[in-house]
């Protein structure tokens, strides 16, 4: 090994602690003598590893996507999702004054790659209407904190919508609203539509008179299906005719995040749905919050794996460079979507501020997830709180929504941490 060039790619790439004091510096390896200097080494037994399955009940993606569904886990209980969303106009159609209403239909677009669950299994959602708006702070309070919107408390119900769509190849499907409704909707988008007016400005009055709707499960409740929970996409599609001319207007929801307001949007108008994820853990055979050799990351079932660490701060030695430091989670089985996403390793501080977090680094196949934690070391090491005080987690990517289910296992001598050091003479 060469071992100038060790140093010196140590001092300006690793931040090296190379003093006796313990203070945190790294002037002078630049001035050691390659015999100041022993050969790098490896540990991967030093560090204890635990891990238990703990709640993650606030699953929340208010700037994610459309997520609707019921499914349950044998293992892990029941989950559910429904969206709130407001709808807005995709494009103006001239002058619908002389045109007649036909029909309006709510649509469901559906994915074919991002879905969860049986798909052999139909289920029922019901539709509802807001009846009251949803606001940037519910969207930021249930972003922030996972605080239930209180407009989905007070709503009114439009119809159920059966739901087997992944039964057959179709991407989007379109259901008849009742006569009477469909005309008291078509009634209030009239009132509001002005030819000479802006798409933002028809936007807005109709905003007032039609706060949105609400897509869920069944009686807004838990059915005990073991279905699917889906990525779709809801809007209502006007039918208008004149003579031999039709028309058609649509309303859709907007891509828009509630804290990514357009720059022609000062009003924040546009804004993204709620996507709101319930969970029933009372079936659950798992020994949540309890040191087990099994334990389960999964979004949907609101689920994540905290790890506990011994023997960490014993690496507080300035004497001691940390060059490498890779953690080895075993994979013991996964449940995966067509699209794989990683999982995070994540760290809390004692507040519950976020201090630290990086994605897995193994491919799609691996049977171990791999996390560099070098980083988060130099930040422990460098920091007067020590390992016990620091919360250790693995869920998720995308906000806790996206993803697969995985199940973990502690294998002796395979989950590990191993860290990779070169130590320095102590120098006076």
């Amino acid at each position: 090994m060469n071992i100038r060039h060790t140093a010196l790619g140590l001092c300006l790439g690793l931040f090296l602690f190379a003093s006796c004091d313990k203070e945190d510096q790294t002037i002078g390896i630049d001035m050691l003598s390659p015999s100041d200097l022993l050969t790098t080494r490896q540990d991967s037994t030093s560090t204890g590893i635990t891990m238990k399955t703990v709640l993650d009940d606030s699953v929340r993606s208010t700037k994610i996507t459309y997520m609707v569904g019921e499914n349950y886990d044998n293992a892990l209980g029941k989950t559910r999702a429904g969206v709130a969303t407001r709808l807005y106009l995709q494009a103006m159609a001239g002058d619908i004054s002389g045109y007649k209403l036909d029909s309006v239909c709510f649509s469901l677009a559906k994915s074919s790659t991002y879905y969860y669950g049986d798909t052999t299994v139909a289920q029922t959602f019901s539709l509802y209407e807001l009846n009251q708006a949803i606001t940037v702070d519910e969207c930021e309070q249930y972003e922030q904190y996972g605080t239930m919107p209180s407009c989905i408390a007070s709503k009114t119900k439009i119809r159920d919508i059966a739901f087997a769509a992944y039964q057959d190849d179709n991407t989007a499907y379109s259901y008849k609203l009742d006569a009477t409704y469909a005309s008291n909707l078509y009634s209030r988008l009239k009132e509001c539509y002005a030819t000479d007016a802006s798409i933002q400005y028809v936007d807005s009055l109709f905003l007032k008179k039609y706060h949105g709707i609400y897509l869920t499960t069944k009686n807004d409740a838990f059915n005990n299906v073991k279905s699917v929970i889906a990525h779709c996409v809801p809007g209502i599609t006007f039918y208008l005719s004149s003579q031999d001319t039709t028309i058609t207007l649509k309303l859709a929801p907007s891509p828009q995040a509630y804290d990514s307001p357009l720059s022609t949007d000062p009003s924040q108008i546009y804004l993204q749905a709620i996507n709101v994820f319930q969970h029933d853990y009372s079936t659950t055979s798992v020994s949540l919050g309890t040191t087990s050799t099994t334990s389960y990351v999964q979004g949907f079932l609101g689920v994540k794996t905290q790890l506990s660490f011994s023997g960490l701060d014993t690496w507080r030695d300035s004497a001691m460079a940390i060059n490498y430091a890779k953690l080895y989670i075993p994979i013991e089985s996964r449940d995966t979507w067509s699209e794989y996403l990683p999982i995070n390793f994540r760290v809390y501080d004692a507040k519950r501020n976020l201090i630290y977090s990086t994605m897995s680094i193994e491919g799609k196949d691996s049977t171990n997830f791999v996390f560099n934690i070098h980083n988060f070391l130099l930040h422990l090491y460098n920091n007067t709180a020590t390992a016990d005080e620091y919360t250790y987690e693995l869920s998720i990517a995308e906000n806790n929504t996206y993803g697969n289910a995985f199940v973990l296992k502690n294998i002796a001598d395979k989950m590990k941490l191993v860290i990779t050091y070169t130590k320095t003479k102590c120098v006076e």
